[in-house]
């Protein structure tokens, strides 16, 4: 594990971790005990939202969006040494497991993954893809043009963080593919480790990764004084059995989702409300029931 990256997601807020009693509330109506915002290894939580707001205001001028969001990123590097240590991290396993030989572009997607796509492959001096919501597949040097026939190039993906590798499975890879282009790699900055790698190697894409979010980063987190063994512990039994390990939780401390119900905060209420809808844990009727 690079200390250096640990550090990172640590001092950025790029991995917060909840209080046993004020777990996250995801959106898909589900709870766990961290959230993780890699774009954040930008530098900041503030500079990364920054320049997701700036993509969203430049959606209808793809040649100043792509034009502003490189320059922002390469400004960005040559300012915060942060970054540069991911980004150098990046390339340097591009360098050792792949070989710059081997690639001929660096692909990654809207939105997240362009904060560490962009300066990896200028880092590697290849070609940038932009793979855009809509499966378009852009470069851009001076003039913004649309790919359409890749020719059976190959393509390193750059991700900012891979769970269950949807966006590529929905997006990433059938945008390539409809180009002509191969997708045999892919490096996302941070595994959630929950099979994600698996899905993308089923695919026939070799999946790296910088830190692997499982055992051994949550040892590492006790090891170093930011867990005791009880919440270590609890991290472990969450990434072995997700659903599981939140059910137990939930019928252990009911008071947790009946204060969500009734929060102040519209987006957790909404989200809580959502799991009780769609009964998300099978709960028993009568747990529900006595939540009101």
């Amino acid at each position: 594990m690079n200390p250096e990256l640990f550090r990172l997601l640590l001092e950025t807020k790029a991995l917060e971790i909840a209080p046993e009693n004020r777990p996250f509330w995801y959106t898909s109506g589900t709870i766990g005990p961290f959230y993780l915002n890699t774009h954040y290894l930008y530098g900041s939580r503030e500079k990364a939202e920054e320049l997701l707001v700036f993509i969203d205001q430049h959606q209808n001028d793809r040649a100043a969006l792509l034009s502003g969001v490189i320059a922002r990123v390469e400004k960005n590097y040559a300012e915060d040494a942060g970054y540069r240590t991911v980004i150098a991290a990046a390339a340097a396993l591009a360098r050792r497991e792949i070989g710059v030989d081997n690639i001929d572009f660096v692909s990654g997607g809207e939105r997240r993954d362009w904060f560490f796509s962009i300066m990896t492959a200028k880092q590697l001096d290849k070609p940038a893809l932009f793979i855009c919501k809509d499966q378009s597949v852009l470069t851009f040097d001076r003039d913004i043009h649309k790919t359409k026939n890749l020719a059976g190039a190959r393509v390193l993906h750059v991700a900012d963080l891979v769970t269950e590798a949807s966006s590529y499975v929905r997006a990433w890879l059938p945008a390539l593919q409809k180009c002509g282009g191969e997708l045999p790699w892919a490096i996302n900055i941070v595994d959630r480790g929950q099979g994600g790698g698996s899905v993308l190697r089923e695919r026939g894409v070799q999946a790296y990764h910088l830190i692997e979010i499982g055992p051994a980063f949550f040892g590492k987190l006790k090891q170093d004084g930011y867990l005791d063994a009880a919440h270590a512990d609890r991290l472990r039994a969450y990434h072995h059995n997700p659903r599981e390990s939140m059910k137990r939780l939930l019928q252990a401390q009911p008071e947790i989702l009946r204060q969500a119900l009734n929060s102040d905060d519209e987006k957790i209420r909404k989200r809580a409300r959502l799991l009780v809808d769609q009964n998300v844990y099978d709960f028993p009727r009568a747990f529900l029931e006595s939540l009101s």
